[in-house]
């Protein structure tokens, strides 16, 4: 009796393309709380005892803004690369930065305001989480999205796989689509009036194009023919980890710095 076993292209050809898309749905969700546009002139004033995140009332040249905080007028004087100075209800308190990055509205450290616990104003949860621990969701999410990807490509490939017919076509719309999406988030994270930096990010080699060239030499390799051998799984599934690590780590970096988070 003879068998016949029906062979195709591989599913794992199609794992590449998500994390382009993945970087974009990145960028609409940070968008909205970016610091670099999400005030008009003060990102954050942190105290000892608390921080305030919103309510801020800025004058027009965006240097001089207030808050009320427990029923008085906290007043905060502060502009990137500068020095800054702050009054509460009309006493001076001392006042440093404490984000000097890029195009990110400034955020500030001021001396204590002797307010009671029960009349501080609450910053939420995420808010923290992003403004004090992107970095270690960034290079632990690149890092868990490449074992991730890893594991899933040792998983498609445990059959013997026929070479896929657009596979020079898909290799050639991955480079070019992976190399343009970072641009494309750093044009929804990054504020309107300022000088764009997509630009940088489509020439930058290190986090963008380096990245999107072993995104395509991946899809080249995912949609070769497989022997579906441990050797062979093995291998497509460290590219599959390097690529995605490096890829989104990188892509990461490109809009977080338009974005205006503290490095």
């Amino acid at each position: 009796m003879t068998t016949a076993i029906r062979l195709s292209a591989g599913p794992a050809r199609l794992l590449p393309p998500v994390l382009p898309a993945l970087l974009l749905l990145l960028a609409v969700v940070l968008a909205p709380v970016a610091p670099a546009k999400a005030s008009n002139g003060l990102y954050r004033v942190d105290t000892p005892e608390f921080s305030v995140v919103e309510g801020f009332e800025c004058a027009p040249s965006g240097h001089s803004c207030s808050v009320v905080v427990a029923g008085r007028v906290l007043t905060v004087r502060a502009e990137l690369l500068s020095p800054c100075s702050a009054e509460y209800d009309g006493r001076s308190v001392s006042c440093r930065p404490v984000s000097q990055y890029g195009p990110a509205e400034p955020w500030v450290e001021v001396g204590s305001l002797g307010v009671s616990p029960d009349q501080a104003p609450r910053t939420p949860l995420w808010r923290d989480a992003i403004d004090r621990w992107w970095t270690i969701w960034w290079l632990g999410g690149a890092l868990g999205l490449g074992l991730l990807m890893a594991l899933a490509t040792a998983v498609l490939y445990r059959g013997p796989r026929l070479p896929d017919e657009h596979q020079s076509v898909r290799t050639l719309v991955t480079g070019v689509v992976c190399w343009l999406v970072p641009a494309a988030a750093t044009l929804i994270v990054e504020p309107a009036g300022r000088e764009s930096m997509v630009g940088v990010v489509l020439v930058a080699p290190h986090f963008v194009l380096l990245p999107a060239a072993l995104m395509a030499v991946w899809q080249h390799l995912a949609g070769g023919p497989q022997s579906g051998r441990l050797r062979g799984r093995l291998g497509q599934a460290a590219m599959a980890a390097v690529a995605t690590t490096l890829y989104f780590g990188g892509g990461v970096i490109g809009f977080a710095m338009a974005a205006g988070l503290p490095d």
